[in-house]
């Protein structure tokens, strides 16, 4: 069960980022100057005409030269894409972090941050300990890797990989 359908919505925030970044230099009164420390100023003007997208680290590079909290630049860009108040934004944010949590999100997150560094892994898909549980049970019960690979919509050698872990 994918807990995010919504995030996959949404496309291009140039415009978005853009506006934000306009309102954050008139309410601030600034020029190009206090920004030129961390962000090229033609960058800048690219993005307050919506020329270019910014990555990531480039937003939140962004956002701490302009003194202001990174996730609420997100939210209040969220909220003018979808025309909506950033409150209802940062409610729907707070029942996803909720589904996100109960799901054991948070659990994997700090198995995959440890010390500061990502935890390495191998290389390929991630595997999936419920497959595996899955491919035992119905080995269990007389199924054949074809009919197993069948019924679980899973490629054969798959579970021939996962016969034996």
């Amino acid at each position: 069960m994918w807990l995010y359908p919504h995030f996959w919505a949404l496309m291009s925030l140039k415009i978005e980022v853009a506006v934000v970044v306009r309102a954050l230099r008139q309410l601030q009164g600034g020029g190009y100057a206090r920004l030129s420390d961390s962000t090229q100023r033609r960058t800048i003007s690219e993005l307050e005409r919506a020329k270019v997208g910014v990555t990531f680290d480039k937003l939140a590079e962004l956002a701490h030269a302009l003194e202001f909290d990174l996730p609420t630049f997100v939210v209040l860009c969220i909220a003018l894409q979808k025309k909506v108040d950033p409150e209802s934004v940062v409610d729907s944010t707070a029942a996803c972090l909720a589904r996100f949590r109960s799901a054991g999100g948070i659990d994997l997150m700090h198995g995959e941050h440890v010390d500061g560094t990502l935890v390495k892994r191998s290389r390929g898909k991630p595997r999936s300990e419920h497959a595996v549980a899955e491919i035992h049970r119905l080995k269990a019960e007389g199924k054949n890797a074809s009919e197993i690979a069948r019924e679980l919509g899973i490629p054969r050698s798959t579970v021939r990989d996962r016969w034996d872990s």
